[in-house]
């Protein structure tokens, strides 16, 4: 029976009344599924993962009464409807047997008369189908019908990517803040060990040229150090979770010039503008500042003169830092430009960062100009900044309390290893997989816990000519047991060092 128009336009209502909601992903699929069963008169509604590469076929949400057929129960993938949903886009049948389906594998296995099925696609590949199934036949589907179902398709699709786009940015908030642990607390405490070692050999050693390579080595081993300590000062940024408030910028300007001057001899900094200039800032905004005059400061050549100029332009306030000295890198400029900090070994770099993050969390811009008297860091300010301009701190904030501890206690083993495949850093679920606690499993190649028939150089070379790969593979633990793991590897979350997530596969005993 073909449903009234005033019975569709209700139950469309009804679906984007369910898709508006802040009800999780999960539960608006079971009640956007329940509606179009209904709307369809049929025995059950499926939102089913479909893989045609893997033969993979799994049902998501589902809709219906609890005695209806439910083919989710172990039904393998050539005995599905789905297998032709996924390839054809859409199959609608109302009599399978008198349509030609009588000797079809999926008939066969199921005995469902009725199928109405619709590919959805996720960033531009087929993910999966949203299909109806009843097990007594029916009249022809109407166009009314059709049209609703691939509605029902059309919205959990999106609903799905957006799904799927949470999803991930959570595991790359995840990872962040696993990195900025390793980097904050291991590496920086690490570093302090080696410059430690480096400088008593320096001091011990009647070598000049030995001497000479140590003194070279402490200063690369403070740069790092410097790097890991500007990360701690950005962790306490994101953070902290306060209001902008009026600030006086003309004293926070001379005050910042002042610390800058008497922190670096041989520069000279000075302060030029206006006697009084109040702001609606964060107090943060004195950590980007710093930043960028230590910059100028700092690589502005052997004695530069760095000029800071605030003054009111239009409704902004402008802060200019000018240097008289050779320009500023293209990688650096590229920071500001984008926000992106991707060459991690250059320390201004992140410190450009951080003024990039800070001063754009205020509604405002940074623009570097270079010519051949210097370079002039221009940073605008809206005068009066809402209270919403804050968020993103607060967002991150959010985020980063509630991630503090993924590593550590993250069900999938987790480990870091270097260019020679040698482990780094290890979370606790590595060390049951692998059979050592984690100070043994430092220094130690992954290649020693795989089995001898694998072929690991080969696989070695293909990962590292690729960004990323994902497969299965038997690990061989200290104490002699092998368990089957499926695993994701990613190259170079920083340059150098590989990240590698596993997890025993379902149906093995440790599962």
């Amino acid at each position: 029976m073909t449903p009234e128009p005033d019975t569709a336009a209700a139950a469309r209502e009804t679906l984007y009344e369910i898709i508006r909601s802040d009800d999780p992903f999960e539960s608006k699929a079971r009640q956007a599924l329940d509606v179009g069963r209904a709307f369809l008169d049929a025995d059950r509604g499926y939102l089913a993962r479909v893989d045609a590469d893997t033969e993979y076929w799994e049902v998501l949400a589902t809709a219906g009464p609890g005695d209806a057929s439910q083919p989710e129960s172990g039904l393998d993938y050539e005995m599905s409807y789905c297998r032709r949903t996924l390839t054809e886009g859409t199959v609608v049948l109302h009599d399978a047997p008198t349509q030609g389906w009588a000797d079809d594998p999926a008939f066969e296995a199921q005995g469902l008369h009725c199928y109405h099925g619709t590919r959805i696609v996720v960033d531009g590949e087929p993910y999966g189908t949203v299909c109806f199934v009843a097990e007594a036949p029916r009249e022809q589907f109407s166009e009314c019908e059709s049209l609703f179902a691939e509605l029902v398709a059309r919205l959990l699709e999106r609903e799905l990517e957006r799904h799927t786009y949470e999803t991930e940015l959570t595991r790359q908030t995840n990872l962040s803040t696993v990195l900025n642990r390793v980097l904050r607390h291991n590496l920086r405490n690490k570093l302090s060990v080696v410059r430690g070692y480096t400088q008593l050999l320096a001091d011990r050693t009647g070598d000049e040229d030995l001497a000479a390579a140590s003194g070279t080595a402490i200063d690369t081993v403070d740069d790092l150090i410097e790097l890991c300590e500007k990360a701690r000062k950005l962790d306490r940024i994101v953070g902290s979770e306060t209001d902008p408030e009026p600030i006086d910028l003309s004293a926070l300007v001379t005050s910042v010039a002042e610390t800058v001057d008497a922190q670096y001899p041989a520069a000279t900094v000075r302060v030029d503008g206006e006697e009084s200039v109040t702001g609606q800032v964060v107090p943060s905004l004195e950590r980007a500042l710093t930043e960028l005059v230590e910059n100028a400061a700092k690589h502005g050549g052997e004695a530069p003169t760095v000029t800071v100029r605030l003054r009111i332009v239009s409704n902004d306030i402008e802060i200019q830092i000018s240097d008289d000295g050779p320009g500023i890198a293209d990688h650096e400029v590229a920071v500001l430009e984008s926000g992106a900090e991707t060459p991690l070994i250059h320390g201004s770099g992140l410190g450009l960062w951080l003024a990039h993050w800070i001063v754009t969390g205020h509604g405002g811009s940074i623009e570097a100009t270079t010519a051949e008297t210097g370079t002039t860091m221009t940073v605008r300010l809206p005068q009066a900044v809402d209270q919403a301009v804050d968020a993103k701190v607060t967002e991150l904030a959010s985020a980063h309390d509630q991630y503090q501890a993924a590593f550590e206690a993250c069900s999938d083993a987790m480990v870091i290893v270097d260019a020679d495949s040698r482990i780094v850093e290890a979370n606790p679920a590595a060390a049951d997989i692998f059979g050592l606690d984690h100070r043994e499993l430092l220094g130690r190649s992954i290649a020693e816990f795989l089995p001898e028939e694998f072929d690991f150089e080969a696989a070695w070379e293909r990962f590292r000519a690729n960004q990323s790969e994902r497969d299965t593979v038997a690990v061989v633990g200290a104490d002699g047991t092998r368990r089957p793991v499926e695993y994701t590897a990613t190259r170079d979350i920083v340059p150098g060092h590989h990240l590698i997530v596993s997890r025993v596969r379902a149906g093995h005993p440790d599962q």
